[in-house]
């Protein structure tokens, strides 16, 4: 008998939405040999045993529960001395144990139904309470992980909430069991990673080749709003950079800007583009850059990221380089989007982790990228590092107030140090700490003398040929000639020494008319200075703002018209994301295509006493219409309504779906920021 025909016996059906479940999807097997098994016979025998128990039981009557409770779904497997026996197994328990029939969940149910889980009996809860006492866990043999769809760890319960398992916890508890890890970095139910990982290698690939002028996604930058009919140029009757018109006029400071760099051209940036006419509207499409006004990150008052607008590299400048452009306007001459950016500008968030290894209790976490301050910066990128000795509003001596060294990032590690294995405990470590590592080169041959973490030793100059291979960017000989620092061995920074890219640099004598790198020093340490007083998110006693990502860092809600962060309406239905990545993956069964609100097309949907017709909200544009997060990019995926009545097999539903989750990586990325 199906569960689509209960309602027409007579049948007494008892809901359980009245009572809250512990159940936890994160613990359901992910594939074969478990395949879902049909439930009804559990609910029947579950509500016959319910109502047996509360005195309640009538003879001749028939009684089953409207569903199983919430997290909980029955799966079998076969038996493994007969293969032909399926047997059942009902998983959602936390500890990530099954029960083998419905007696067996019996205990577990009616605390459930009793609200009283502290005290439950049964074999799993008793695991978890013996687990937590630190005693060995009954039947398990010692160093066996428990049964769980997710990375392993000793201890029987599984650290996450409704959002999915605590990757980077269980991580920490696995380095302590195993006592070293080596391993890449894999997220399959975390939302995030499912839609960002791939375009975040490819993105990172695409990087290297980049000119390092091009503004990247995520950066701050320096814009300006209205058109600009003419150039900038430096006006010797008032010192400030303004537009010199097309008819041989001044015509003042231009109409400045800090706005967030949330789209890059599709079309290629070339050099010329810097100082190059502006494009027509048509032509900004393809070779604009999408710039979103910066607001307060420290605000209720998101508004001004709803103004944007498609402008030409001629008219973004770096924000690293604010004083240049801004150092002779008054503060209140100054949009408020400028003390916005300055905000932020002693703030860092990692981008892109992708390998773990360690030995406990240390853990090195490898990442492609580092937002610091303004900037976003990659493996082999050239960085500028400040001066030796050299502090805010403060030259020495000796030249230490000239930027003269460089590094070519090699790796970039967060760096945990006594790591915290405690599932409880929302720390991973003790301490965390991030490095850039690479090789350092100067362009001052008496850099030796002072010593420091970087003396010189080798005092030959690189050739042109050494250049060219060491650099990845055009030209930076001439910057030269260029001197190896501790004797060529790779050396490493904190973001505290890091000014930011080394541009090209005729692209440097393009922007600032200076061929010389140490335009921005002044701007940068007046601006993390100025970040330091204002951002009241950093703990007392540091300088620094450590995000979780580059939308927590900024303070925003909204890019690219897509709501984002935590507070983004799509995160209200964690459970409905964990099940669209579970049927995404090949998992698709009615159960999950339920909690994913994907109805199914063939039958009909269970208590319904006429079949209707699907409407166009049925299906994945259903799933479309309720999730902003979707919606939105729902021009990149071709949803074709006259389909819709067609049956859906898990195989194309799991197809289809991951080209519609696809569709919004361009969104949703952004909530790391590439």
């Amino acid at each position: 008998m199906s569960s689509s025909d209960e309602e027409e016996l007579d049948l007494n059906v008892i809901p359980v939405d009245s009572f809250a479940s512990d159940g936890n999807m994160n613990t359901w097997p992910t594939g074969p040999p478990y395949k879902e098994r049909d439930d009804q016979r559990w609910r029947a025998k579950l509500a016959t045993y319910w109502l047996k128990e509360m005195g309640s039981l009538e003879d001749g009557a028939s009684y089953t529960l409207d569903k199983l409770p919430e997290g909980y779904c029955l799966f079998e497997k076969p038996n493994m001395k007969n293969q032909r026996q399926l047997n059942p197994a009902l998983f959602g328990h936390p500890s990530g144990r099954f029960f083998v029939s419905p007696n067996n969940f019996l205990e577990h149910f009616l605390s459930l139904v009793g609200s009283t889980l502290g005290t439950c009996k049964c074999s799993p809860c008793q695991s978890m309470s013996t687990a937590i006492s630190g005693q060995p866990r009954p039947g398990r043999k010692p160093g066996r992980p428990p049964r769980t769809s997710e990375q392993p760890t000793l201890d029987s319960r599984l650290p996450g909430d409704e959002d999915g398992p605590d990757y980077w916890k269980i991580l920490v508890m696995k380095l302590k069991h195993q006592s070293q890890v080596d391993e890449e970095i894999k997220q399959s139910s975390n939302v995030d990673w499912f839609l960002t990982n791939e375009d975040l290698s490819d993105y990172f690939m695409k990087l290297v080749i980049d000119p390092a002028y091009v503004p990247r996604r995520g950066e701050i930058v320096l814009w300006i709003w209205s058109d600009l009919d003419g150039c900038l140029l430096l006006n010797p009757a008032t010192g400030a950079i303004e537009v010199f018109g097309d008819d041989n006029q001044w015509h003042g400071p231009p109409e400045w800007r800090a706005g967030v760099v949330t789209q890059t051209p599709t079309d290629e940036v070339h050099m010329v583009d810097i100082v190059d006419n502006e494009a027509t509207s048509q032509e900004l499409s393809n070779s604009g850059f999408r710039v979103e006004t910066l607001p307060d990150p420290l605000g209720k008052d998101k508004s001004y990221s709803r103004q944007y607008s498609y402008v030409p590299l001629r008219r973004i400048k770096p924000f690293n380089s604010w004083q240049n452009f801004l150092g002779a306007l008054q503060r209140e001459d100054v949009h408020p989007s400028i003390e916005n950016a300055m905000t932020v500008m002693s703030s860092m968030s990692l981008v892109h982790k992708f390998h773990a290894k360690g030995q406990f209790p240390s853990l090195s976490i490898s990442c492609k990228g580092i937002f610091i301050g303004a900037e976003l910066l990659a493996v082999h990128d050239t960085i500028r590092l400040k001066p030796q000795g050299y502090k805010y509003n403060q030259y020495k001596v000796h030249g230490t107030g000239k930027v003269t060294d460089v590094m070519v990032i090699e790796t970039i590690t967060l760096e945990l140090s006594n790591c915290v294995d405690n599932p409880d405990d929302a720390q991973l470590a003790q301490q965390y700490t991030a490095l850039l590592t690479g090789k350092v080169f100067t362009t001052n041959p008496d850099r030796g003398i002072y010593g420091g973490p970087f003396a010189k030793i080798d005092y030959k100059p690189l050739s042109s040929e050494e250049a060219t291979a060491t650099f990845r960017q055009v030209g930076m000989s001439d910057y030269g000639p260029w001197y190896p620092l501790a004797d060529g061995k790779t050396c490493s920074v904190s973001p505290h020494h890091v000014i930011g890219r080394c541009y090209e640099p005729l692209a440097a004598e393009l922007m600032f008319g200076k061929h010389t790198f140490g335009y921005d020093l002044s701007s940068v340490m007046e601006g993390r200075n100025f970040s330091e007083q204002v951002d009241h998110r950093m703990p007392v006693g540091h300088t620094w703002f450590w995000g979780d990502s580059r939308v927590e860092t900024l303070g925003l809600t909204e890019i690219n018209g897509v709501e984002c962060g935590v507070s983004a309406s799509q995160r209200e239905t964690p459970e409905q994301w964990q099940a669209l990545l579970k049927i995404a993956r090949g998992e698709g069964n009615a159960k999950l295509r339920k909690i994913a609100g994907i109805p199914s097309s063939s039958g009909r949907p269970h208590g319904s006493k006429n079949k209707e017709t699907p409407t166009s909200n049925s299906g994945f544009a259903g799933v479309a219409s309720t999730s902003k997060m979707v919606s939105s990019a729902i021009g990149g995926v071709r949803l074709d309504s006259s389909n819709e009545d067609s049956e859906m097999t898990d195989d194309n539903a799991a197809l289809e779906l991951t080209d519609l989750m696809r569709a919004v990586k361009s969104d949703s990325e952004d909530e790391d920021y590439q």
